[in-house]
């Protein structure tokens, strides 16, 4: 058997594989199959028969993110710019070009998915969670898209700011410090009175802007618990 449904059955008994000490080590040594792990924790209550079917589909060897540069989406947003890339998703900054009205987005796609349905899976989860969400230092959900390639993404509110990894470096003040977390932890109560645990809170999931307020994102992994 595929060494690959060993690792999975060894992580899918865990409350929190993605946040294992197992998983980190893996993400070090092998970071593209922890990639295909992360996939495959989300279908844990999915049939065998699926879940083999993805356990032997092929590891993604190398991501382009460039390639997704110039498309258009739904026939009103062209993307620009790569913002950024995590270990699930890519992320990219795009305006409005149907000439209506000028508008920036962030566009978010799921390069670990095999395929673009599984991809609309993935956005169709996080979205689902995102519009339970309304909160000033939560990256709004806009809507679900398709560009002109067929292949889906999610578009979110753009924050216009740096990650907290990026900001930390600026060595800021204490007063400045402590607006950051003040308002990173209003908006971590907030998602978690509505039911939703992130499960992923880390340096390069929170954006800090302008105005020296926290912005939470990337809601890939995270659980909403219906009351």
């Amino acid at each position: 058997m595929n060494d690959l449904y060993e690792l999975f059955q060894k992580l899918a008994i865990i409350d929190k594989p993605l946040q294992s000490n197992f998983f980190s080590q893996l993400q070090n040594e092998f970071p593209k199959k922890a990639k295909k792990l992360a996939q495959l924790l989300k279908h844990r209550g999915v049939s065998t028969d699926v879940l083999i079917e993805k356990i032997f589909s092929p590891l993604t060897i190398v991501d382009k993110p460039e390639l997704r540069l110039g498309r258009t989406i739904d026939n009103k947003y062209k993307i620009v710019e790569l913002l950024g890339q995590g270990g699930m998703s890519d992320v990219y900054k795009a305006i409005r070009c149907d000439g209506l009205i000028e508008h920036t987005v962030a566009v978010k796609y799921f390069s670990l998915a095999d395929t673009f349905d599984t991809a609309l899976q993935m956005i169709k989860k996080e979205a689902q969670i995102l519009a339970q969400l309304d909160h000033h230092y939560i990256a709004s959900f806009i809507d679900i898209g398709h560009d002109d390639n067929c292949e889906p993404n999610i578009m979110m509110e753009y924050v216009q700011g740096q990650t907290l990894h990026s900001f930390l470096k600026t060595k800021p003040d204490e007063t400045v410090l402590s607006q950051v977390y003040e308002t990173l932890d209003n908006a971590k109560a907030y998602a978690e009175k509505q039911g939703v645990t992130h499960g992923d809170i880390s340096l390069n999931n929170v954006l800090v802007d302008k105005n020296g307020n926290a912005n939470i994102i990337d809601f890939d992994i995270a659980q909403y618990k219906i009351e």
